[in-house]
């Protein structure tokens, strides 16, 4: 195993217990390399027993009887076709959560192959990036974060930005965009909805969405045909402090912004991301994991399934779209504010037939929540569909957030009590000053203790542990085909939260990150499974030798990137694989 903390100085204060790895290997993103990608694979095929010498590092995986292939595989000539690599929200929709194109071979080795980063100018907890890269027909790439919109090409130079006008923290870019004919599209918390031009960044129409605003999580703007969907007005499962209350899903003519339909679905949805069969209609899942099938031309539903079954239920994650016409969903029994401590509700996924809604097969009684998008597709020539996802809950808030709000704050309020009582019972006979100073003193004092006890008392019980599996299941069946254990992240709080804290509090805008569970899995076309964890990884998972089971050793490979990840996911073009933490945009290219 190795010591992460001392390699890459990202677990200050943490007990050295909690930052090992027992496999594969996690790469150091400044590390630099000198022998090309196609060398090293081939030296190490011939020579395994020079790995350390022409690697120089312990970081390569590399199975002997695996091809070193290169990034280029046969894809289908997207580009060649004036379409976009990758336009919106996991991808093409001609291939949802794919690429026809693969990156890398079984040498993985991810930090060699980091061309490029960038971070806010200002230092790198200065914004979240909500909006994950997209991809047009000449490798540029776009992002969205909370104060702007990015464009950069293929080299990393910025070629423009555009930036929220009176940013705030209450108004901001929160979702994930979507780039079709020329226009990226996306949306702000106060409720408007905007097109620029591709070219040149320039706003070419804004319209006001939503009168109350749009949910402050990272949905997905998304376009086709001529129209852009999104949901609108902040949602609110129901809660101890409140009721229900439901968005809506809007759709636009994406030439002016004009409203087109709207529709109220009957539960909830969150992070919205619909998908399209291209077939006139759309498909999207509710946060209970329930499904809907809506006419794009006039929003009315065609068919709606599994919105009774456990209507307290909540994911943050979403569905996936297979090409044999089924619709997965992913949900969670849990409710929103148990979400974090999900081992008290099981997870389930679930395929329906989207010609009809029927329901063709339901996973239940998984061991944890479904926070996350899971993939279709084949994972090696030949093979079954299979569908993959992650299992395992989504992480809290910092450490020194739930000292403070689950005990310094109770912690004082009942010391301030105690401090009156005191005051009273002692002050009789005194002087008016001392009796005034033991007012003020005394409550003080004791709040000031039964705080920091209060802290210390309530750290036995926090969560600090949040273990992760990736599961295959057979796409038409749902019978189960493999599953790897992830290394338990051993903290409160999502990578790069509690780090940032400090920083974003003092900007004065969104204080963390708080991502889901990982982002939507991204699948190339060998096989290869990309995604980004709350522990601040970037994995790839493939099954190189094809014997039907993940060995953790050496076919699950990681990148250290030091922060959480949120819905958006890795996004592949031709020599090219862009993914984005919280914090930083990562671009790697050919090995």
């Amino acid at each position: 195993s190795w010591d992460l903390g001392s390699s890459f100085g990202l677990w200050k204060g943490r007990p050295s217990s909690k930052r090992t790895l027992s496999f594969g290997f996690v790469a150091d993103p400044m590390s630099t390399w000198s022998v090309p990608g196609r060398l090293r694979c081939c030296l190490l095929l011939v020579v395994c027993a020079a790995v350390p010498a022409v690697l120089g590092s312990d970081d390569e995986v590399c199975p002997a009887d695996a091809p070193c292939a290169s990034s280029r595989s046969a894809g289908e000539g997207i580009a060649a076709q004036g379409e976009y690599y990758w336009p919106q929200g996991r991808g093409h929709p001609r291939h949802y959560g794919q690429s026809p194109y693969s990156f890398g071979g079984a040498c993985c080795n991810l930090s060699a192959n980091l061309r490029w980063s960038w971070q806010h100018p200002n230092g790198r907890y200065n914004t979240i990036i909500t909006g994950k890269p997209l991809i047009d027909n000449e490798r540029n790439i776009y992002i969205s974060s909370l104060d702007g919109i990015r464009k950069f090409d293929i080299d990393g130079r910025a070629l423009w930005t555009w930036s929220v006008s009176n940013y705030t923290d209450k108004r901001h870019v929160p979702n994930n965009p979507a780039i079709m004919d020329g226009r990226l599209y996306n949306c702000l918390t106060t409720g408007e909805l905007f097109a620029l031009s591709m070219e040149t960044g320039e706003l070419l129409w804004e319209v006001m969405a939503s009168a109350k605003g749009i949910g402050g999580d990272t949905a997905f703007v998304t376009a086709t045909q001529g129209i852009v969907l999104l949901d609108v007005d902040p949602p609110q499962p129901a809660g101890p402090l409140s009721g229900r209350q439901n968005n809506r899903i809007v759709a636009f003519d994406s030439s002016d912004g004009s409203e087109l339909w709207d529709f109220t679905p009957d539960v909830g949805v969150w992070n919205f991301l619909p998908h399209f069969p291209d077939d006139g209609t759309a498909v999207f899942q509710t946060w209970n994991g329930g499904a809907y099938r809506l006419n794009l031309s006039d929003g009315t539903p065609i068919w709606s399934q599994g919105l009774d079954s456990n209507v307290d239920g909540w994911t943050d994650g979403g569905p996936a779209l297979g090409p044999n016409g089924l619709f997965y969903t992913t949900r969670s029994e849990a409710t929103m504010e148990k979400s974090p401590f999900s081992e008290a509700g099981s997870g389930g996924l679930a395929a329906y037939r989207v010609s009809d809604g029927e329901l063709v097969w339901n996973r239940s009684g998984l061991e944890q929540g479904i926070y996350t998008y899971p993939v279709v597709g084949r994972l090696a020539k030949g093979a079954p569909l299979s569908v993959v996802t992650g299992v395992g809950s989504l992480a809290w808030i910092p450490l020194q957030m739930q000292l403070f709000i689950l005990g310094a704050l109770p912690g004082a309020m009942v010391g301030f009590l105690i401090g009156m009582f005191w005051a009273l019972c002692k002050c009789r006979g005194m002087s008016p000053q001392a009796t005034m100073c033991a007012f003020l003193l005394r409550p003080l004092v004791a709040a000031a203790v039964c705080a920091l006890l209060g802290a210390v008392a309530v750290v036995p019980f926090l969560k600090g542990a949040y273990p992760y599996s990736v599961q295959a299941f057979d796409a038409e069946t749902g019978e189960p085909q493999w599953r790897v254990e992830l290394p338990t992240w051993r903290w409160y709080s999502a990578a790069g939260d509690e780090e940032g804290l400090a920083t974003r509090r003092k900007n004065g805008h969104r204080l963390i990150c708080l991502p889901p569970a990982s982002s939507y899995l991204t699948l190339d076309a060998q096989g290869a499974i990309y995604f980004g964890h709350l522990d601040g990884r970037l994995y790839r998972i493939k099954d190189w030798n094809g014997d039907g089971r993940i060995d953790a050793g050496t076919e699950v490979c990681a990148f250290e990137a030091g922060s959480g990840f949120l819905t958006g996911g890795p996004s592949i073009a031709p020599g090219v694989l862009a993914v984005a933490s919280c914090d930083t945009l990562y671009v790697f290219g050919d090995p």
